[in-house]
């Protein structure tokens, strides 16, 4: 079910992905793939700086939960945070997770080294071969 809406337009993408890691644009391949998904609309690996709203954090699961799996997940009330809470606040992504769990996803995390969360919504049962796919591509998979 993963990819459901955009399988036309990822599915190829990534059968013809080349390797960007010395293009002085993208740095890494990583960085080439999460601006095609941005720009596609395509909610599956999103970067979130460190001091990006809670709000934000949201909205991506959401459209994540929506266009890979068709499902919608109650997520904790934005009312529940201050408007200056960040995503870097101890205990945000558990507080995402938790519901996610209920449902049979997590949210996993590519370690890019940076001050991003690189986040992924998938399915509990795939989280080995999250691992096995981020390792392909140079970087550590972790979840909270």
């Amino acid at each position: 079910m993963l990819f459901k809406r955009g399988s036309k337009k990822v599915i190829p993408f990534l059968e013809d992905l080349k390797d960007f890691s010395n293009e002085e644009e993208y740095l890494t391949t990583l960085n080439f793939v999460m601006e095609y998904l941005d720009n596609n609309n395509i909610f599956f690996i999103m970067s979130l700086d460190w001091k990006q709203d809670v709000e934000t954090l949201k909205w991506r699961i959401e459209n994540s939960l929506q266009n890979n799996f068709n499902l919608f997940v109650e997520l904790p009330d934005l009312n529940n945070y201050s408007d200056r809470t960040s995503v870097s606040f101890d205990n945000i992504f558990e507080d995402f997770d938790k519901p996610l769990r209920k449902k049979g996803k997590q949210i996993g995390f590519i370690d890019t080294k940076s001050d991003e969360y690189v986040i992924i919504i998938h399915e509990i049962i795939d989280r080995e071969k999250i691992i096995e796919t981020v390792s392909k591509i140079g970087y550590n998979y972790f979840d909270k």
